[in-house]
């Protein structure tokens, strides 16, 4: 039995820091009393106790014969605990299925998922003095340029405060007051993703499927057509067709994913599912107003700091990049051409905490000049910056502030 193996592997090589650090606790059963002696043992004396302690303390306990190192141990372990708890969740919502109550059921697999995976997580470190393990990290970066450079945007005034582009694990923010046009200007950074031959992912809890395509189609078209004209079908169709075969035949997805398309809830959970079938590069919520978090709350700022930490997470054990989408409250409604602050949104404090880079837009709803200001940024600078945009043509065109002057 691996739990038994475990206990044998680590009074032999002494590597306890796996156990510690894998969670343990969560899935030892039968010899959970030997590891709670190890673990206090350890605490207080700085060291394992010897198996001739173990085997006086317990002498039912009889060690393996022919194991080998801890860590191997554990993740036989691990594995064996996800197989049994699986099946069981499995098991109990099939049976609510079975009962006719399928809510329940979903309700069941997803509470149960959640709470394994938290089970199972495992704290995560390197040596940096380990040459070895860098030069491998950096010949992996060098035979996978997506490893290395991330995602780019093609406007100079983000990609200059980004180096190495959006990658995996970062969480961002994209923040506007209503109707600036701020679910348009992230499908356009989707789209210059895609062109990159990065597969992207949104989930669009605002508009249907369609007005999202309609909206891909006019950026990726570069002035071809409106999208007043393509939304109503006044455009020539056999054109439509040539060039639709000649952007997308052979090339990789583009996943758009609305609230009909779901049903129910949206939650960082559910995001993850659709993470691990698409296997996207990037995802965009939007937005995250219309989102619920995994853990319940009241009170719209406890949900909203909930949900905050979750896409956080999540970003982060998927390895990656999610960009939410979120709306601030004017605090005048006649005047909303300037960006918005942190200060506009009642959960700021988490949102500056857990996200990686936050972009605020403003736009005078008559103007077609929208102002890009970056409200915090771990890779450095803050994004300053103008564009000339024509929403109707999809077209977004970067400008210094100095071509204003």
């Amino acid at each position: 039995m691996s739990e038994s193996k475990v206990i044998t592997a680590v009074l032999q090589d002494k590597q306890i820091h796996h156990l510690l650090q894998g969670n343990v606790d969560a899935i030892l059963v039968t010899h959970k009393d030997i590891w709670n002696f190890i673990k206090e043992y350890y605490a207080n004396n700085n060291a394992v106790p010897p198996g001739t302690l173990i085997l006086e303390k317990f002498p039912d306990f009889i060690p393996d014969k022919g194991v080998g190192a801890t860590k191997y141990h554990l993740e036989e372990l691990r594995n064996e605990y996800l197989d049994r708890e699986l099946r069981q969740i499995i098991r109990s919502a099939a049976e609510a299925v079975s009962d006719g109550e399928p809510s329940k059921s979903m309700e069941m697999l997803s509470v149960g998922i959640r709470s394994l995976n938290q089970e199972v997580n495992v704290v995560k470190d390197i040596d940096a003095t380990d040459t070895d393990a860098a030069v491998a990290h950096i010949r992996k970066m060098i035979e996978d340029s997506t490893l290395a450079h991330g995602i780019k945007t093609d406007l100079i005034g983000l990609d200059m405060c980004f180096p190495s582009g959006i990658r995996g694990g970062q969480f961002g923010i994209v923040l506007a007051y209503p109707a600036v046009g701020k679910s348009y200007f992230t499908l356009y950074l989707l789209a210059k993703a895609w062109l990159q031959g990065f597969t992207p992912m949104i989930v669009s809890l605002e508009m249907s499927e369609t007005e999202v395509r309609n909206r891909l189609y006019t950026i990726l078209g570069n002035g071809r057509w409106s999208l007043r004209k393509l939304s109503s079908g006044a455009i020539d169709i056999e054109e439509f067709e040539r060039w639709h075969h000649k952007m997308f035949d052979g090339k990789h997805p583009f996943h758009i994913i609305s609230m009909d398309s779901i049903g129910g809830e949206v939650t960082p959970e559910v995001l993850r599912s659709k993470i691990n079938q698409y296997k996207p590069d990037i995802v965009v919520a939007d937005y995250m107003q219309l989102m619920a978090p995994n853990v319940r709350a009241d009170s719209e700022v406890v949900k909203m700091k909930n949900l905050s930490r979750e896409l956080k997470l999540l970003a982060m054990s998927e390895k990656v990049p999610i960009v939410a989408i979120s709306s601030a409250t004017p605090t005048d409604t006649h005047d909303m051409s300037e960006p918005p602050t942190l200060a506009q949104t009642a959960w700021s404090r988490q949102m500056a905490y857990d996200a990686d880079f936050i972009l605020a837009l403003g736009r005078e709803l008559t103007s077609d000049i929208m102002v890009v200001v970056g409200r915090k940024n771990r890779e450095g600078m803050l994004p300053d910056f103008m564009l000339e945009v024509d929403m109707d043509m999809g077209i977004f065109n970067f400008k210094n502030f100095t071509e204003f002057e």
